[in-house]
C-alpha cells in the first residue's frame, strides 16, 4: 500500500511532467542541470506620477527531487531567457516543490 506522501509526490511528478517546461538550472558554482519548471507570472501595477508601470516577474516552481538546495544568485534558463533567483527560495508545505522569485537577466 502506498502512503499519502508517496501518492502526493506522484501527483506532483505528473503535474510537472504535463504542465512543466524543460529549463537549465545553473548554480553559482557553474554546474548545470536540466529540470522541469512551472512558471507563474503574477502581475503588479505600480503608480508612477499619473502613469502606471506594469511589472511581470515570474515565480518559478521546480521539484526538490531535482534541486535539493537552490540559492540566491543561481540562474534558470527558460525558453532562452535567463532568470536570476532574487529572494530566499521557499518550500511548499509538503517539502516537494521550491518556489523562487526571479528577475530576468539582461544581455
Amino acid at each position: 500500500m502506498i502512503g499519502s506522501k508517496a501518492r502526493f509526490s506522484r501527483s506532483i511528478d505528473s503535474q510537472f511532467r504535463h504542465l512543466g517546461t524543460d529549463a537549465e538550472y545553473r548554480s553559482l558554482s557553474g554546474s548545470t542541470q536540466t529540470i522541469r519548471v512551472i512558471a507563474r507570472r503574477p502581475e503588479d501595477l505600480y503608480q508612477l506620477g499619473e502613469g502606471r508601470i506594469h511589472a511581470e516577474n515570474p515565480l518559478l516552481e521546480f521539484r526538490v527531487s531535482e534541486i535539493a538546495q537552490p540559492h540566491i544568485g543561481d540562474q534558470i534558463c527558460l525558453q532562452e531567457q535567463y532568470y536570476r533567483i532574487e529572494r530566499e527560495p521557499q518550500l511548499d508545505q509538503h517539502h516537494l516543490i521550491w518556489s523562487v522569485e526571479s528577475l530576468p537577466e539582461s544581455g
